[in-house]
């Protein structure tokens, strides 16, 4: 009864400001609105805030009273603040380090997929996440994992059953049920897949998902098992199937992939496709590429550039994401009883604000941030690993000895070959034996690659080419998406090493050279985040390639990379806890 009171008597003085019979709290004059609705700029319109929202739109200024702020916009453009409906924020940098410099571009809103964090420490992994993002400026909305791990058989127990679902569907923050990346699953019918989509329309949710190489037929496969969106789409043809199959689109710019120049010409193209059920997303960016070229708003100057008209980019990072998500009464626009998060643009092709109002409070002007996040609550480095995750304190270099089943003194075997940033490729490689031992040929360009086994008994251990530099031992607690320790290198005892310090320091990257720790990186937040500000760890990233780079690893991202080299959802050639996998196949190819 106290909710609906408060309630009802904000919504009183709401709608007595908007009448002018109330002062407001914060009223922006001299500007241009850009109104996403409608599809026009309007000049000699103004915003009355009351509280955290939006009161009035308008010329008049009745509400104006001697305790209300006034600021003069300057002619700035005033634009609703963007949306990103597809995020990751639960690996490198922590939410509460993203959240200042994703306001500063003018992101207000996000709607994050956790399921990193939640395979790697279970549904805790979320109320974590829930916890650290609860009242903050920016707005931050969850997805569940469905698929967690991707296929069961292989990489083991189901983290989120369907009888653990009901209770965080009926939660405001989970707006979805998280990207479905095994969308194979869906094609043979997996039952306990379908009764999780039931479930999740049944309670209102989004399906997210993540439908990267599937044939026409397959999509409209995927459609009908109720899939709503998808963010996979590598050319414009690609994207404009989606749409014509009735899945919303988001268009993926960022660390992971950079598509854009390829996906544009669905909007440019002969008039281009109607845009309402297309959005923009990084999906992932890193912390350099976020200092360096925003975020949200560095997705809609390129389409801007490209040859989008300036007011259908902004409504494809605003008003389009509000709408798909069912937030469309709160954010997404600048309308009477909307949020007031709101954004100064001095020019359109050039969206990165000056100013930056959040819940009606000024946090970012001329790029300097006004918000500081709190600290990181003490459980965050305390969350508790899943039971498969644990580093065994006695890790030694015969963990990593690979037998030769045959008297010959070499063998043929299967490997995983780097083709870019995430995409693998099977190579057969022929290796010397030695007492039964296979060996690593010093004079080429192949590692070892392990993984701690799901069953807790040891490392799976293949082989890997491309990678570049001849280390001793990289190990990480990121393997996406549930992050066993992985290890790669070409000395059984550095690989060993490097496992061991990992232990020590309570999860994150190091690399081990000649016996010696060249770099470590910290992630003690599940063994995924940092507790450091964003400038801190994206230094700590850029020297780790640095010295890789040194050492003759050619690969753009290095680290990114060798975190998804275990990623069973994306081909061709990934390892699992369960041996080499063969995606497209879905076999075990190796032990």
């Amino acid at each position: 009864m106290n909710f609906m009171r408060t309630n009802i008597s904000g919504r009183k003085d709401l709608i007595q400001s908007a009448l002018g019979r109330q002062p407001a709290d914060l009223y922006i004059q001299n500007g241009r609105l850009l109104n996403v609705y409608s599809g026009e700029i309007l000049d000699g319109w103004n915003i009355a805030v009351k509280g955290r929202l939006i009161a009035y739109i308008g010329p008049d200024n009745e509400m104006v009273g001697p305790a209300t702020t006034v600021m003069d916009a300057e002619g700035a453009y005033l634009l609703p603040g963007y949306i990103d409906p597809h995020a990751h924020i639960d690996f490198w940098a922590n939410p509460l380090a993203l959240t200042p410099y994703l306001l500063a571009g003018g992101t207000t809103t996000i709607m994050a997929d956790p399921h990193d964090i939640v395979g790697a420490t279970g549904l805790p992994g979320l109320e974590l996440l829930l916890a650290m993002t609860r009242n903050l400026p920016l707005k931050f909305y969850f997805s569940l994992p469905v698929s967690t791990p991707p296929f069961p058989e292989i990489e083991g127990k189901d983290v989120v059953p369907l009888a653990g679902m009901a209770s965080y569907l009926k939660r405001d923050e989970i707006l979805a049920l998280s990207e479905v990346t095994p969308w194979v699953r869906l094609i043979e019918g997996d039952a306990e897949l379908l009764q999780k989509f039931l479930l999740g329309e049944k309670n209102g949710r989004r399906i997210e998902g993540h439908t990267a190489g599937a044939s026409f037929g397959k999509l409209n496969a995927l459609a009908a098992a109720g899939l709503t969106s998808c963010h996979e789409a590598v050319t414009a043809a690609e994207a404009r199937t989606r749409l014509r199959l009735g899945l919303s689109v988001m268009l993926r710019h960022g660390s992971i992939r950079s598509d854009l120049n390829a996906l544009i010409g669905l909007l440019t193209d002969d008039g281009g496709c109607a845009s309402h059920r297309i959005m923009f997303t990084p999906d992932w960016k890193s912390p350099a590429d976020i200092l360096a070229d925003g975020y949200q708003d560095h997705l809609i100057r390129l389409a801007i550039q490209s040859g989008v008209p300036p007011i259908r980019a902004i409504q494809m990072a605003t008003l389009n994401p509000a709408v798909y998500l069912g937030l469309d009464r709160k954010v997404g626009g600048l309308a009477p009883g909307r949020r007031a998060d709101i954004l100064l643009v001095d020019d359109l092709a050039a969206p990165t604000p000056r100013v930056v109002i959040a819940d009606g409070q000024p946090v970012c002007r001329n790029g300097e941030i006004r918000y500081t996040p709190p600290p990181l609550p003490p459980s965050a480095t305390r969350i508790t690993w899943l039971p498969h995750r644990l580093i065994p304190a006695g890790t030694t270099a015969d963990d990593f000895t690979v037998r030769s089943s045959t008297a010959a003194d070499e063998v043929t075997l299967p490997a995983i070959a780097i083709v870019d940033k995430t995409i693998t490729r099977r190579i057969d490689v022929t290796l010397p034996v030695s007492d039964g031992r296979v060996l690593l040929p010093a004079d080429r360009d192949i590692l070892k690659i392990s993984l701690r086994r799901r069953d807790k008994t040891g490392f799976v251990t293949t082989f890997l080419t491309g990678f570049g530099a001849k280390i001793g031992g990289l190990a990480a607690s990121i393997a996406h998406e549930l992050h066993q320790p992985i290890v790669i290198g070409c000395r059984e005892a550095d690989m060993a090493a490097a496992l061991r310090h990992l232990r020590k320091i309570g999860g994150g990257i190091v690399l081990v050279d000649a016996k010696k720790v060249r770099a470590q990186i910290s992630l003690p937040i599940g063994g995924l985040m940092s507790a450091e500000p964003l400038p801190v760890l994206a230094d700590q990233l850029r020297h780790l390639k640095e010295i890789l780079t040194s050492l003759g690893c050619p690969l753009d991202d290095p680290v990114f990379t060798v975190g998804f080299l275990s990623f069973s959802a994306l081909p061709w050639i990934r390892l699992t806890p369960g041996g080499l996998l063969d995606v497209k196949r879905h076999e075990i190819i190796y032990p």
